[in-house]
């Protein structure tokens, strides 16, 4: 009688659908820690209650990101260029009133972008981005500066009326910020949950006016700057 035959071993499992697999696996992870670490904090937040919002064995977490440190900063990277862009508008040579109406309305189309995320980074600042890569801080502070240095550069110049351009920008920014970190109360003021395309809008254009007000510019007249010193 014949040795039954050995049974047929399965077909190794094509590259392009195993990497699918992979990153959408590692989208999970990344899709639960966001919404973890904006409800709890980096502290707060186990990496087993992320694997467990994500439908992954805890090991998985480990194996895409090693650690939760490593996690954390993951969650916060989409946000980094999109900063940088919307710094990058507070030039010297731009005219003040454009360049100041574009950066309000980039912050708020980042926060409309990533609400959780800037949950997660305006929480982080508040306790001294002690969580945030080196470089990351390093980077976010040059922003500032620049930004600060820009806005010096607009007041010698006459250009707008001279205020305090670090608490004008701290203004601005945390104006910016209250949708994803005060959900609550704009609930409470306008009576209904998640703001719309419509709120956001508003929002910037409210907000423009009263920077530019409260710098002595009118709104809607754009002023041909001096030439850059």
């Amino acid at each position: 009688m014949p040795a039954p035959s050995s049974p047929a071993l399965a077909p190794p499992r094509p590259p392009g659908r195993e990497r699918q697999s992979r990153l959408r696996h590692r989208q999970l992870i990344l899709d639960a820690a966001c919404s973890e670490f904006a409800a709890r904090g980096f502290s707060a937040c186990q990496t087993l209650d992320i694997a467990l919002q994500a439908g992954v064995p805890k090991a998985n977490l480990y194996y895409y990101f090693h650690t939760k440190e490593n996690l954390y900063a993951e969650v916060l990277k989409p946000l980094l260029e999109p900063l940088r862009q919307a710094s990058a508008l507070l030039s010297a040579s731009a005219v003040p009133t454009a360049a100041l109406g574009a950066y309000i309305a980039a912050r708020l189309q980042i926060i409309q972008a990533y609400p959780l995320r800037s949950k997660i980074l305006c929480s982080e600042l508040l306790h001294g981005a002690q969580q945030l890569p080196a470089t990351w801080r390093e980077a976010l502070q040059a922003q500032h500066h620049n930004a600060i240095a820009c806005l010096r550069n607009w007041m010698g110049r006459g250009l707008i009326q001279p205020v305090a351009p670090e608490h004008l920008l701290l203004f601005i920014d945390s104006a910016t910020q209250t949708y994803p970190t005060l959900g609550w109360q704009i609930a409470l003021i306008r009576g209904s949950g998640e703001p719309t395309d419509d709120d956001f809008q508003d929002v910037a254009r409210t907000l423009t006016q009263m920077v530019l007000a409260g710098i002595g510019v009118t709104p809607g007249i754009c002023l041909e700057p001096a030439p850059v010193l």
